[in-house]
């Protein structure tokens, strides 16, 4: 499997996750996914599986390159939390905003509990860290605190967000000096998984502030 970021040209395959994944009053509609795409195609991250088997081509998630996965997207901003204005309207984004925001973490349903969003995840971590950014917000289920914490995610309490009429804990993870020890290990392990960045220009772990104690 690989990592890429989007195109319109995956726009059904995305929306055909999104629809799996989320309740309708939850889940962005092509419209929205469309707009984000177009303003900031480089913060969606797919994870695609070239040789898909027969049994994975049942569920209308196919790109020309193989089988959608799993992604993760969301916009870059200064506001420190996730509001739902942010979810309808694209050009919120600003592209040297200090915190990457994520609206959805989704995986196509025969290939949950697989570990693939963790691996994604791990991948999102790093280009974060890459990019210098402050950190990562996102919103979440009280069921997922805990996979997030698993990240170095902080549960900061509940949200304001009422995104569908739901209840959501917004999660913060600090990318700075004092990251601590789990935030640390997924960098590390997204570079050891990731080997691209390995080899690109000599990156090794004391190009990241918080590895470089």
């Amino acid at each position: 499997m690989f990592v890429r970021h989007a195109t319109l040209d995956d726009l059904d395959a995305l929306a055909s996750v999104e629809a799996a994944c989320f309740p309708p009053k939850e889940a962005a509609d092509i419209e929205s996914l469309a707009n984000r795409i177009e303003r900031f195609p480089q913060h969606f991250w797919l994870l695609v599986n070239p040789d898909s088997s027969a049994g994975d081509t049942c569920f209308p998630a196919r790109l020309e390159d193989g089988m959608l996965v799993s992604f993760i997207n969301g916009m870059t901003t200064d506001e420190r939390d996730l509001h739902d204005d942010m979810y309808s309207c694209a050009d919120m984004h600003d592209e040297r905003g200090a915190w990457q925001m994520l609206f959805g973490v989704e995986t196509a349903p025969v290939y949950q509990h697989r570990g693939c969003a963790a691996y994604l995840m791990r991948r999102v971590i790093l280009d974060t860290a890459i990019a210098h950014r402050s950190g990562i917000v996102l919103t979440c289920k009280e069921r997922l605190v805990g996979f997030y914490e698993s990240f170095g995610f902080i549960d900061e309490g509940v949200s304001p967000s009422n995104h569908g009429n739901a209840l959501w804990h917004q999660m913060r993870l600090t990318l700075n000096d004092d990251a601590d020890e789990v935030t640390s290990d997924s960098i590390r392990r997204a570079m050891a998984e990731t080997t691209s960045y390995l080899d690109h220009n000599g990156t090794s772990t004391g190009q990241f502030r918080v590895l470089a104690q």
